[in-house]
């Protein structure tokens, strides 16, 4: 078994790839509800609803074929926030394995500094469940 690295690793806007990416972040969690009875010796549980959030950062990059400013359109909104500003986003952790799902950019940051690369940090919401998985 291969270990699988960062360097591998990529976050897509849609079908294309966000330039200069440096980290994300996938978080999944199961809502479980109880079904324990009176007269059980052990609490029960059955699967409830799945969700995810997470998180990336990527480099505020405009040269070449980027999607930096198409994220960033998504992301600083002046009008209201609609279905349609819905993202489409790839998650590969490297060597084919990915997760895709649609998501809305729930909060955003930018940071300039002087010294260092100006950044976009966001977080975000899956909207249903993940619509692919590649694992090997």
């Amino acid at each position: 078994m291969a270990f699988l690295t960062g360097r591998n690793g990529s976050l897509k806007l849609g079908a294309s790839e966000i330039v200069k990416i440096r980290d994300w972040t996938l978080n999944t969690n199961l809502n479980t509800i109880e079904t324990t009875s009176l007269g059980d010796t052990a609490t029960t549980y059955t699967a409830g609803l799945f969700s995810a959030t997470g998180s990336a950062t990527a480099s505020y990059y405009t040269a070449g074929t980027t999607n930096a400013t198409n994220l960033l359109a998504s992301i600083a909104k002046t009008g209201a926030i609609t279905d349609s500003d819905k993202v489409s986003l790839v998650f590969e952790a490297g060597a084919g394995d990915s997760f895709a799902a649609d998501a809305f950019i729930s909060s955003a940051s930018i940071s300039a500094s002087t010294d260092e690369v100006t950044t976009v940090s966001f977080d975000f919401t899956i909207d249903g469940p993940l619509t692919s998985v590649a694992m090997s």
